[in-house]
């Protein structure tokens, strides 16, 4: 038997199709058609716009935590970092201006460092290390803003998301392109090829010269860096900032991954396949939200989704083979 390590090629992917693949594209079009069937302005002009607004700042913190799960591992800290990253950013946008962008972001890649290393260094289990985490932040959080409410109203920081491009705002393409971004760091590096192959069996690529708790830190920075992006874009395009930011949204997100066809095992999936997961997820909100179901019969269809999808893409036989040098 050969040595994969020993591979002269970086990286060889043999793929086939199946449900992995196919099930995202199908759910997605037959979400799309049930919802215009049942509501024919679904897909207007105004509704595919505040579709975009609700999927862009959505997408852009999946991205980071599909990069995470790609990993074999865990990120419960996404949504408190985006929260906190938000709120930073109307705190102080009136005092320094947009420099507090770079400090927000700044400030949430080190919460990823955080991450990382009681992951990576102290070996403290991912889910219980981000979901500790995430607990802190939202007290920070709650202690920051005293719970109040709080209005921004900085016209040039709002711009980043509201400004219509070619009849879109400019928030969706700020999240295309970081979609594109991830997407070519994760099946066109060689950083991205070790991600799978951690995914896929990290006592392998430590075997393979792979810096496994290196590469798992740089992955929870990004993460976290990607929810705070996403953060400041979300306050940007609502113009304001309370506690109930996020406050619902974890559920839906590892979902939209799941959906996605990235496998919660490690080494399955990436970005690529995750905006078909979001466009699943989030247009299933909307139209759910058009009908006028409340939030407590969104989250039981979308768990039964999520459970679903989990099934529906779990590849049974190993179709993808890495050969890391």
């Amino acid at each position: 038997m050969s040595d994969p390590c020993a591979s002269p090629t970086p990286v060889r992917i043999r793929t086939r199709i199946n449900t992995t693949t196919i099930m995202p594209v199908v759910a997605t079009v037959v979400v799309i058609g049930i919802f215009q069937i049942l509501n024919p302005t679904f897909l207007s002009y105004q509704g595919i716009v505040t579709i975009v607004y609700a999927m862009s700042y959505f997408l852009i913190a999946a991205c980071g935590l599909t990069l995470v799960i790609m990993m074999g591992s865990f990120d419960f800290s996404v949504v408190a970092v985006m929260k906190l990253s938000a709120l930073l950013c109307v705190l102080y946008i009136e005092k320094i201006g947009l420099w507090i962008i770079p400090l927000a972001l700044a400030m949430s890649a080190l919460i990823g460092l955080l991450n990382g290393l009681l992951f990576a260094k102290l070996k403290v289990p991912s889910f219980i290390a981000t979901l500790g985490i995430s607990v802190v932040l939202d007290g920070i959080s709650q202690l920051s803003s005293k719970g109040f409410l709080h209005l921004l109203e900085h016209e040039r920081f709002r711009s980043l998301s509201v400004t219509f491009i070619a009849g879109l705002p400019s928030i969706f393409y700020w999240a295309l392109a970081i979609w594109l971004l991830c997407t070519v760091l994760s099946i066109t590096t060689p950083f991205g090829r070790r991600i799978f192959a951690i995914g896929g069996n990290s006592r392998a690529a430590a075997l393979c010269s792979i810096d496994v708790d290196g590469h798992r830190i740089a992955v929870f920075v990004l993460s976290s860096f990607l929810a705070g992006v996403a953060g400041v874009l979300y306050v940007s395009q609502q113009g304001g900032w309370s506690m109930e930011i996020g406050g619902q949204m974890m559920i839906p997100l590892f979902a939209s991954v799941v959906a996605g066809g990235t496998s919660l095992r490690g080494g399955v999936g990436g970005p690529q396949r995750t905006i078909m997961g979001v466009i699943i997820i989030t247009w299933i909100q909307s139209g759910l939200l058009m009908m006028g179901l409340g939030r407590e019969i969104q989250f039981v269809i979308l768990g039964v989704i999520a459970i679903s999808m989990a099934v529906a893409t779990t590849e049974w036989r190993k179709s993808t083979r890495l050969m890391v040098k």
